[in-house]
């Protein structure tokens, strides 16, 4: 089992085992699939994430479906790509059309489950896997849901993580930790190089 260290306490993947990817492989995904998807009116960066749920998933065949909160108190949403079905909780849905970042995220986290075929039954509150964190589904999807949501090179030019978080429509504390990432692994200024194909 793989385990890392957060503020002095132990971490464990939180996912299923799934094939293994590299941070570099996942920002290369990340490239790929933006392009593809809607942002919002007179946003450069920010993503529409409403119009991913309801058209850009619609469209590429998945449906979604509402769960009230005592019917998914244990995680946010979940995908099962065999039955192209996400489910997502009720309030979290109310987040997303207001346009909070936490519904927001929550959907490319989904969609990311996807993109990355994911063919499990995924959800936030799956059990622990004996298995290395670039094997976990949920490690995975999130660092795949910060490279689509705050591109590389929008990382560069800001000042700092609020203006990432403002830009991007992200949270104050996910565009810390992507900016912390980028600079622990040397791919921001004065760093070593990110891709140096040994990275995970």
């Amino acid at each position: 089992m793989s385990i890392l260290y957060s503020n002095g306490k132990v971490r464990t993947p939180q996912g299923m085992k799934v094939a293994p990817q590299s941070y570099a492989k996942l920002e290369q995904v990340a490239d790929g699939v933006r392009g593809f998807l809607p942002r919002m009116a007179g946003s450069k960066h920010k993503l529409d994430c409403g119009k991913i749920l309801e058209q850009t998933l619609l469209q590429a065949g998945y449906n979604f479906k509402i769960a009230e909160l005592e019917d998914l108190d244990e995680c946010a949403a979940f995908t099962i790509p065999e039955r192209e079905l996400i489910v997502i909780r009720a309030d979290i849905y109310d987040d997303l059309c207001n346009n909070g970042s936490f519904g927001r995220s929550t959907v490319v986290h989904e969609m990311a489950h996807i993109v990355l075929e994911h063919h499990v039954t995924l959800h936030r509150g799956a059990c622990l896997g004996q298995h290395k964190f670039y094997e976990d589904s949920e490690w995975q999807a999130k660092a795949l849901t910060a490279a689509i949501m705050m591109p590389l090179e929008v990382c560069k030019e800001v000042a700092d993580a609020a203006e990432l978080a403002q830009e991007c429509g992200t949270s104050f504390q996910a565009a810390t930790f992507r900016l912390d990432n980028l600079k622990k692994y040397g791919h921001l200024k004065g760093q070593r190089t990110l891709f140096n194909g040994n990275f995970q």
